[in-house]
């Protein structure tokens, strides 16, 4: 049976990617006959090519992990390598998005401030060590410490500790209440205790785990290899959610979106990852979804200018969402908040900021009068294939900023100065002339705007360059709370930081993905990209 999904062909915008970027007064006037890049396109038919099925799949990605120790699976570079090697308590159905067992096998909460696991029996990890709730509690003990302080750890809640109750039962007990505990275990998978205690120098570079793939190699600058594991428990497993039909995996890591697009069109990978529309559409068969990730800027608000919040307001109405989902992005929506209706606490009737130039202007020239100094330095700061067109995003942010009256250049960051420099110096040890205008996806895998909150929002979160005492306030009363009770709070909290201009949000991205008609394959909303729910078509 063949599977292929309609995109419709939509008039993309008044804007090109070349006007985009040539400056303000080219984006307030539309031209006849500019060239128009499409939002989405019609997939080809995914029918089999009659040929025998290979027994390998190479991925094509924008950019290589800088780690492959098990909490980097948080990562939109860690996962897709990671969540193939190494499994986590839960999963979720890539059809309903609901959270599944995958080494748990059922979970309640016995108290407000306990979940208590049922750990699935006979799982052992790829060094041969077997899987048991001690194990289990280990490895999130170990995951989310706060003294290992690894970068997943802003997206935890109240501290957690985990401890056996027998062999194959587990309690994960917090500080304090947390309803969404669950939803953070789902993208923290177990690492080997064997490993962690007795080779922990090879945690950065050989993961090892319980999944249907075990590591191979990893040829730094060239590609990371996987082979299929014989020994996975889901083998014939009617709750395994996926089958190993795959024996090998190869990624591979190009930063061209044509480059990644050209290597599926000739036949050198199957899938590519984060394409722009116009390089999808010369591919095989072309996948536009709908993604948890939302591109938004943060400013150091410890800075001289943009610790003043008409410099914020005159930052957040310089930039038009729509020429940049249409032009640079590949799709998407305008955002006004960080997390997209899929996450608990999305206020459906919150409005992206307007596009006003010449408002913006008049902010900064207020500024001005006032005594800020609005000529100190801001740096609009992309991290190295982060997304698609980051680079070219960062220019035209910055373009505009110039255009409005701030003095700002763009700069494109390497993985691991980014990492660094965003998400491990506390916000109350950020140099005042730094000056970081940060640009950046942002996923809410938990699907709920507490894990962003408390990352994000608050004076003490480990991505915030933010400080409002009443939002802490706020979101610690949202923390405890449950269904319609938890999303209205949540939906205050985010209220509190669109009204300051704390964060800036751009646009929900839409990722396309070019694959090889031989290859079925859906692309999930979480952009998860497990082999063992791909498989090569029969002829």
């Amino acid at each position: 049976m063949t599977r292929a999904k309609v995109i419709s062909l939509v008039d993309s915008s008044r804007f090109t990617r070349r006007r985009l970027l040539g400056g303000s007064a080219a984006l307030g006037m539309a031209a006849a006959g500019a060239s128009l890049l499409p939002r989405a396109i019609l997939a080809q038919d995914a029918t089999s090519t009659g040929g025998a099925p290979s027994s390998k799949v190479v991925i094509v990605l924008s950019v290589e992990p800088d780690t492959l120790e098990n909490w980097k699976a948080y990562s939109g570079d860690g996962h897709p390598v990671l969540r193939n090697v190494q499994e986590a308590l839960l999963n979720r159905d890539p059809v309903t998005n609901e959270l599944i067992g995958e080494l748990a096998t059922s979970w309640e909460q016995t108290d407000e401030r306990t979940w208590r696991f049922a750990l699935r029996e006979g799982v052992t990890f790829h060094d041969g060590s077997p899987f048991n709730a001690e194990v289990a509690a280990f490895g999130i003990n170990y995951t989310w410490s706060p003294e290992n302080h690894f970068e997943i750890y802003q997206f935890v809640g109240p501290d957690m500790t985990a401890k056996a109750v027998d062999e194959y039962t587990l309690d994960v007990t917090t500080e304090e209440p947390d309803p969404i505990l669950p939803a953070r275990l789902y993208f923290s998978p177990i690492p080997s205790m064997q490993q962690v205690q007795e080779r922990p120098d090879s945690l950065a570079a050989e993961p090892i785990g319980t999944g249907p793939y075990r590591f191979v190699a990893w040829n730094r600058g060239q590609n990371i290899q996987l082979t299929a594991n014989p020994d996975w428990w889901g083998i014939d497993s009617p709750d395994a959610h996926g089958d190993v039909t795959i024996q090998d995996v190869e990624f591979v890591f190009r930063p061209e979106p044509n480059v990644r697009a050209a290597m599926v069109s000739t036949g050198e990978a199957q899938i590519a990852r984060f394409l722009s529309p116009e390089d999808c559409a010369t591919t095989p068969v072309c996948l536009s979804v709908s993604s948890i990730e939302t591109v938004f800027m943060r400013p150091d608000t410890m800075h001289p200018a943009m610790q003043d919040e008409r410099v914020r307001h005159a930052i957040a109405i310089a930039v038009d969402r729509q020429a940049i989902a249409d032009e640079l992005l590949g799709g998407g929506i305008p955002a006004a908040q960080l997390v997209g209706p899929s996450a608990t606490g999305h206020d459906p009737d919150l409005q992206p900021y307007p596009y006003d130039l010449d408002q913006a202007k008049q902010l900064v020239e207020e500024a001005r009068t006032a005594g800020v100094d609005v000529a100190a330095p801001i740096k609009v700061i992309t991290r190295q294939g982060n997304f698609l067109r980051s680079d070219e995003l960062g220019e035209y942010i910055a373009t505009q900023l110039r255009e409005i009256g701030l003095d700002a250049q763009s700069e494109v960051v390497e993985p691991a100065q980014f990492n660094e420099q965003a998400y491990e110096i506390p916000r109350a040890e950020v140099p005042a002339d730094r000056g970081w205008l940060l640009v950046s996806p942002h996923s809410n895998e938990m699907m709920d705007l507490s894990a962003t909150a408390q990352s994000y929002y608050r004076c003490d979160g480990t991505a915030s360059t933010y400080c409002d005492p009443s939002l802490d306030e706020a979101l610690e009363a949202a923390l405890p709370l449950t269904g319609d009770e938890r999303a209205k709070a949540l939906q205050g909290v985010t209220h509190i930081l669109y009204d300051k201009y704390g964060l800036i949000p751009i646009v929900h991205l839409e990722l396309n993905y070019g694959a090889a008609r031989e290859i079925d394959w859906q692309p999930r909303l979480d952009a998860f990209m497990l082999v063992k729910e791909m498989a090569f078509r029969s002829e």
